[in-house]
């Protein structure tokens, strides 16, 4: 589906430099980081800055830090609402969904009681945690229905074009892409290089990796620093066989991020490179980080630790993180990850299963469109 100026080059659609708005950014942080965080609004002002970087830079720490504070100001401020609702995306964004679902609703038991609540960042949150966790059914008829009329509104746009692909309509997601991109009216350049890697996305879990690739480019030049940009744009390119190129974006966001998912894709491009002993160092590395990464935060990491213990063949492990993940989470990506496991493994039981689970959402993401053939022997139910 081609459509013009899309995705918009920084000259066609112009926006803050990268430069000046990171460094905006960290001077707010440095600033807020001198201020006296017994304040819970300097508290939560400081901690939302430090997700925002992380959101960009994919620097892990920024994470712990900002909840380390958010937790320290609801010990002097449990009922400020707003304080709550920071805390809950914050849970969300460490995968402890059973907590932020209690935080959710204290905001709204704050609200009941006459508390001043933003409405529309509850009701994403909720509507976030209800995808994580598999709960369509608490899903409106945006969800259900992503070809309705659409609100002229860049978020809510972007969204139902989420929705779009899990329903498996690709070309209805892109238009809507793009419209989203037509309306945005800001001069920040997050959140519109934030929206072509969404488009991107769509277009690698259908396996159009070529045409990912001006997305996540766009991307990457409008933002240079944003960490999900560089490392699916060095993906695209590792499959274009431009290896030079995507070893030096490699390069560049595992020195940036010491993400250990990046660092096991650069492990495998010197590997496709004949360069086994550099890939050995690499994956050696990428085992070291990700222990670490999950024996402190097992709930934020054991999705993404499990295909990386699938991908290099260590099944015992893969299925113990799928299982744990399966239970905190329980989305048609956590079930695949199940049956992708399972099927290594020759369980066919566990594989017909959840894949039962699976039909009965009415989804059909790219992913589940390939199990479709792969799970005909399942009985039908």
């Amino acid at each position: 589906l081609r459509l013009p100026n899309w995705p918009a080059t920084t000259e066609q659609l112009r926006t803050t430099s990268a430069s000046i708005y990171l460094g905006n950014l960290d001077a707010r942080i440095t600033q807020l980081e001198g201020a006296d965080h017994r304040a819970a609004a300097v508290a939560q002002a400081l901690a939302s800055s430090l997700l925002h970087r992380y959101r960009i830079l994919g620097r892990w720490p920024d994470v712990e830090r900002a909840g380390a504070l958010l937790q320290a100001a609801l010990q002097t401020a449990p009922e400020s609402a707003s304080l709550q609702l920071e805390w809950a995306g914050w849970l969300l964004l460490v995968h402890r969904f059973a907590d932020a679902e209690a935080a959710l609703a204290r905001v709204q038991g704050l609200r009941s009681n006459g508390a001043v609540v933003d409405g529309a960042r509850l009701e994403n949150l909720q509507e976030e945690l209800a995808l994580a966790t598999g709960q369509y059914e608490r899903l409106g008829e945006d969800f259900r229905e992503p070809a309705r009329q659409a609100p002229a509104e860049f978020y809510a746009l972007a969204e139902r074009a989420y929705a779009a692909l899990l329903h498996g309509d690709l070309d209805l997601a892109s238009r809507l892409y793009f419209e989203a991109q037509h309306h945005y009216r800001d001069v920040g350049p997050y959140p519109l290089a934030w929206l072509h890697v969404q488009q991107g996305i769509a277009l690698l879990r259908h396996g159009h990796c070529a045409a990912a690739e001006p997305f996540f480019r766009a991307a990457h030049e409008r933002l240079p620093g944003y960490a999900l940009a560089t490392e699916h744009l060095a993906e695209c390119l590792l499959e274009a066989r431009q290896g030079d190129e995507a070893r030096a974006l490699y390069e560049s966001v595992i020195a940036q991020t010491d993400n250990p998912e990046y660092i096991a894709a650069l492990a495998r491009l010197e590997e496709a490179d004949e360069r086994p002993e550099r890939a050995a160092l690499l994956r050696l590395q990428a085992d070291e980080r990700w222990a670490a990464w999950l024996a402190a935060w097992p709930q934020a990491h054991a999705q993404h630790a499990a295909r990386y213990y699938l991908d290099t063949g260590r099944l015992d492990q893969a299925r113990a993180l799928a299982e744990q993940n399966l239970q905190w989470r329980q989305d048609i990506d956590s079930r695949l990850l199940m049956m992708d496991v399972a099927t290594e493994q020759g369980d066919s039981a566990t594989v017909c299963a959840q894949w039962q689970r699976v039909q009965s959402t009415g989804l059909n993401a790219p992913e589940v469109v390939t199990w479709r053939e792969r799970t005909r022997s399942c009985p039908a139910h």
